[in-house]
């Protein structure tokens, strides 16, 4: 049973890169390469780096240094700074100079699973690139 969920688990990953680098764009302006978000939780992989497309929104209007990422109908609340592994191991944040609320970028990071620092399908940035 186990080595089935190991084997599901990796096709699964193996879509979702596959996914993530072979599609010519995930929809109407979406860069190639890239997720919206509601791909991302059609078939969510965590802890791996994917690149997510959308729309800012309540950038700086949040109690915590993080943003709405919205793409596809969907969002996802992206940590660009104070982001802390179980261990203690502060991730170095993540310059957002130069982006405002309803502008396109391109979010470079990872979906977390809760944990002792962090929520549920948090998604952490590792660069964030205006589109």
């Amino acid at each position: 049973m186990v080595k089935r969920k190991f084997y599901l688990v990796t096709v699964m990953v193996g879509l979702v890169f596959l996914l993530s680098i072979a599609s010519a764009g995930c929809g109407p302006g979406v860069p190639e390469g890239c997720l919206t978000c509601d791909q991302v939780w059609g078939n969510p992989v965590y802890f791996e780096e994917i690149a997510l497309f959308g729309e800012v929104s309540m950038l700086g209007e949040l109690d915590c240094p993080c943003f709405h990422l919205t793409s596809g109908g969907d969002s996802i609340t992206v940590w660009y700074d104070s982001m802390v592994e179980d261990n203690g191991t502060e991730k170095p944040p993540v310059s957002v100079e130069g982006i405002a609320n309803g502008d396109q970028v391109v979010v470079f990071g990872e979906l977390r699973r809760e944990g002792k620092y962090v929520s549920l399908n948090d998604f952490w940035a590792h660069r964030i690139k205006k589109y």
